[in-house]
């Protein structure tokens, strides 16, 4: 994975982590490619007591089980981040 494109992961998944009060330690890809045998890592995007929000290129998963229960693909981060932010006012908030 390149440099940039690991820049702007962590970068959304510490802000998705801010937004909900949350933990994330990023991890970049250590490899070139995903395959059966090095794909073993649970992977980035977990979030501990409110779920996974994943990045798939531009698309957005979200599955949370806490501020409230949601299961929803976003087409863009910025969608993704705004839901976050409506779903915790609070906590948006302070963060601007």
């Amino acid at each position: 994975m390149n440099e940039k494109r690991s820049a702007v992961e962590q970068g959304f998944y510490q802000r998705c982590a801010d937004i909900l009060g949350a933990e994330h330690h990023y991890q970049p890809y250590p490899y070139r490619r995903p395959n059966r045998w090095n794909n073993r890592a649970p992977g980035n995007g977990r979030y501990p007591g409110f779920g996974i929000i994943r990045l798939f290129g531009d698309r957005v998963h979200m599955q949370l089980r806490a501020p409230q229960s949601v299961n929803f693909w976003f087409n863009s981060r910025d969608e993704a981040l705004a839901y976050l932010v409506a779903l915790s006012p609070a906590k948006a908030k302070t963060l601007h």
